[in-house]
């Protein structure tokens, strides 16, 4: 639908309307709204006004009320149009700067307190998600033995994120042998990317000294850890925030909390959902996934170490949405300043 272009007057009104039904989540009607406008507009003036904007799709009129919602095109025109920027408050900035701060050094603990300052602030359903270890370079690996056929390997990043990935070997390998094929890795290939190594070990395969090397012949079998499987790294906090929004659909509530226990199709949802750089603010029918069209969905992306990390809050189409930005924003980039001196 293309954007309209609203009078003064009108945007007043939408603008108005919008900011009360997020506060009570009732249908704004006239009168009340005459009481929050600065400008003096007569109750009927105002019901003919949202009577234009009902016509141009922005706004919905419920059969058992007098007044009026916004519909998804509505708050499209209010983020894109009126909405503004809000600073975040320096009580949660400070917050959020001291909530990050890692007791153990681990990037991982930086992602996980994230998300939860997230959740808790928005107070909705937040997530960060770290690359695939394939689209990063590796720094560590490590492998443990378990019931054959199965081998753990550990895999660190340059940014310190650790995946946990089993695999299935032919041969049954020792753990002194599973740690001589991890020293000879982080020896020879610590720094390359995923495939690159995957690409090097398999060359080596075919080369001829790989016959007589028994050391590579055990490591090469090992190949396999370093294929990537798309999903990356997604942390998720506030689930529970979702069931205490006014007028909860279960039945979407079931589908919406299934997406969150797919892990893969989870990520791939929010890989879609993330810009190459910056805030992106998805609402209500703009989601692909029918199970998230009754959300809106505000995400940030930030490059970390040339690949890219997303943080994002997912929650009512009727948000706070200058609130929501402006703290997504500011935790993306706070997680970037904690990442980089976690790895100092």
């Amino acid at each position: 639908m293309p954007t309209p272009n609203l009078d003064e007057r009108s945007a007043e009104v939408l603008k108005s309307l919008i900011q009360a039904h997020v506060a009570t989540g009732e249908p704004v009607g006239s009168e009340s709204l005459s009481k929050l406008l600065a400008r003096p507009l007569s109750p009927a003036t105002i019901r003919n006004i949202m009577a234009d904007l009902e016509k141009l799709g922005l706004l919905e009129h419920p059969h058992t009320s007098a007044g009026r919602m916004p519909t998804d095109e509505g708050y499209r025109y209010f983020v894109d149009a009126l909405m503004g920027r809000e600073p975040v408050p320096a009580r949660d900035a400070a917050a959020i700067r001291s909530g990050l701060r890692p007791r153990e050094g681990s990037p991982q603990e930086v992602l996980e307190n994230a998300v939860h300052l997230l959740s808790r602030l928005t107070r909705n359903v937040a997530f960060v998600l770290a690359p695939d270890i394939a689209r990063t370079s590796f720094r560590h690996v490590d492998f443990v033995r378990l019931p054959h056929p199965r081998v753990l390997a550990v895999l660190v990043d340059q940014t310190g994120l650790v995946t946990h990935k089993v695999i299935e070997v032919d041969e049954e390998l020792a753990q002194d042998q599973l740690q001589a094929c991890a020293n000879y890795l982080n020896q020879n290939f610590s720094g390359l990317r995923l495939p690159e190594v995957r690409q090097r070990l398999l060359q080596l395969m075919q080369e001829e000294k790989a016959l007589y090397d028994s050391l590579l012949q055990k490591v090469a079998k090992l190949e396999r850890a370093f294929a990537g499987d798309g999903e990356g790294n997604v942390i998720v906090d506030g689930t529970a925030n979702m069931l205490q929004q006014p007028a909860v659909d279960m039945g979407q509530m079931r589908a919406l909390f299934k997406t969150f226990e797919e892990k893969g199709r989870l990520v791939k949802i929010l890989n879609a959902c993330l810009s190459d750089e910056g805030i992106r603010i998805l609402i209500g029918h703009e989601h692909a996934e029918p199970d998230l069209r009754g959300t809106s969905l505000v995400s940030a992306s930030y490059p970390i170490d040339g690949a890219g990390f997303g943080v994002g809050v997912l929650g009512s189409t009727r948000m706070e949405y200058a609130r929501v930005v402006a703290l997504v924003d500011h935790v993306a980039r706070e997680i970037a300043r904690a990442l980089k001196e976690v790895r100092a």
